[in-house]
């Protein structure tokens, strides 16, 4: 058998326990890295997932020779210094990544910034730009990287306690006059799904500083790999897993999680649970709301993130797509803009070649969307059909007869992810990354409910494949803690 036909392969029934140790409901990434850390040491573990593959969002699909990655487009701090990296290193895994630089390109309707893999030239190249601004350039950064790290520390923070109830707008004003300079600094901020007047200082930070200090890193093969190889790495610690299986509910004792019930209706037991699927169907749907009540008032009272329209285009021999940049395309012509108009775009296999057939492309496309679009939506297939055109139709300003080269056509909507997902209304970032909702207000990693443990973008630090990472690896180290 190969590796990858092992990595998406479920345990025997047959070889199942009647009970384990620990049980993580998911196989996104944090699910995936708690496990493989308790399977590494010693532990029985079980994964149910209710989709045929693992790795959440971190997902790719193939269509007539071309592989598609679901919604993650690249992956931070995968060096030899960064989380990811280390994680992976402790684990044992070995995977080819190719290192992005320049990381990105903000294109704006006037002008143009490309955004290097290395935070002293964009320092540099940002000062150059804005003479004016130099010292507060350097002064922002200086700010944000000691806030960055100080995010890693679990200790009392007076620089966290500065910034935990400031929007990144509050920020940006502190430090810039420049609307320009701010509208730039703002401009990656689609990467947790909000302008720079509702985010939350502290989530732009952990991710710009991220990309710009570890670096953006591009996995070999594609993202289902990066979520192949731990999975695989899993299964080798001795691990098991149920694909295509879901948990309905978590079974309770009065004082403590002690298991799962599955669709089949049939019961696998543990000493502990750890959800890393979405918080409301854990507490509401799993427990039966049988949680603390200022608890799962809190729950109710917070907001899940936004969630996007994707387009998948393979485009055939020929085409010219020396205009088209990876990064973000924004309609925004002021720093005062609120609703984050913009296309992501990305061309994967401008860095990855055999994603594709040989000389063919794969243009991936994220597109923002306005909450008061989707909600009331009653024709997805109809919304779907508007929203391909209306893009297509964008990418055409910089792809000249882009129609005459698409060979594959596909799309994704709100409910589409929800569908794969179970995040409510397709969240992309599980809770929005507002200030009411990042570090101490974001869910705790240990519940109210003794045995059952939350890991991924629901609880801290927060949403993006390095966060995450942190997050399950964090898990499996409280829960080792807790177990000596």
């Amino acid at each position: 058998m190969t590796p990858s036909a092992r990595a998406i392969q479920s345990t025997s029934r047959s070889e199942l326990h009647s009970c384990y140790d620990a049980i993580v409901i998911g196989a996104g990434i944090a699910g995936l890295i708690c496990a493989a850390f308790l399977a590494k040491s010693g532990k029985k573990v079980l994964i149910v997932e209710q989709h045929f593959i693992p790795g959440g969002y971190c997902t790719s699909f193939k269509r007539k020779g071309f592989n598609f990655d679901a919604a993650v487009h690249h992956i931070g701090g995968c060096g030899k210094w960064g989380i990811v990296g280390r994680c992976l290193k402790s684990l044992g895994i070995e995977l080819e990544f190719y290192p992005l630089d320049p990381m990105d390109h903000l294109i704006f309707p006037h002008f143009t910034i490309e955004i290097p893999a290395d935070l002293d030239e964009y320092l540099s190249r940002l000062q150059q730009r804005y003479p004016a601004e130099a010292n507060n350039i350097k002064a922002f950064f200086q700010e944000f990287t000691k806030l960055y790290r100080a995010t890693f520390n679990n200790e009392k923070s007076l620089l966290i306690d500065k910034y935990k109830d400031m929007t990144y707008a509050d920020v940006l004003n502190a430090f810039f006059t420049n609307d320009e300079l701010k509208m730039v600094l703002g401009g990656q901020c689609g990467y947790i799904g909000l302008p720079p007047a509702k985010a939350s200082a502290i989530g732009v930070c952990q991710m710009m500083i991220n990309y710009l200090k570890d670096g953006a890193f591009f996995p070999a093969g594609g993202t289902q790999e990066f979520a192949n190889a731990i999975f695989k790495k899993f299964i080798d610690f001795g691990g098991h897993v149920m694909l295509s299986s879901k948990a309905i509910e978590i079974l309770f004792d009065g004082t403590m999680a002690k298991g799962v019930k599955l669709l089949d209706g049939k019961e696998i037991h543990s000493g502990l649970v750890v959800s890393n699927i979405d918080a409301r169907q854990t507490f509401f749907e799993l427990l039966k709301s049988k949680a603390d009540v200022s608890f799962t008032d809190k729950i109710k009272s917070m907001k899940e993130s936004c969630s996007f329209f994707l387009l998948y285009l393979g485009v055939g021999k020929g085409i010219d797509l020396s205009n088209l940049k990876r990064g973000f395309y924004h309609t925004a012509t002021d720093s005062g803009y609120t609703d984050g108009d913009w296309l992501y775009v990305s061309v994967p296999t401008r860095i990855c070649p055999t994603l594709a057939p040989l000389e063919k492309h794969i243009i991936s496309v994220v597109v923002s969307l306005k909450e008061e679009s989707c909600r009331d939506v009653a024709d997805w297939s109809s919304f779907k059909e508007t929203m391909t055109e209306s893009t297509v139709n964008r990418l055409e300003a910089y792809v000249p007869d882009l129609r005459k080269y698409i060979e594959v056509k596909e799309s994704a909507t709100p409910k589409t992810l929800e569908r794969y997902t179970s995040n409510t209304h397709g969240a992309a970032y599980g809770w929005a990354v507002t200030a009411d909702q990042i570090w101490g207000n974001r869910l705790p990693q240990k519940t109210p409910i003794d045995n059952l443990y939350l890991t991924g973008h629901w609880t801290r630090p927060g949403p993006g494949i390095c966060a995450v990472v942190s997050s399950g690896w964090g898990v499996a180290n409280l829960i080792m803690e807790n177990w000596r």
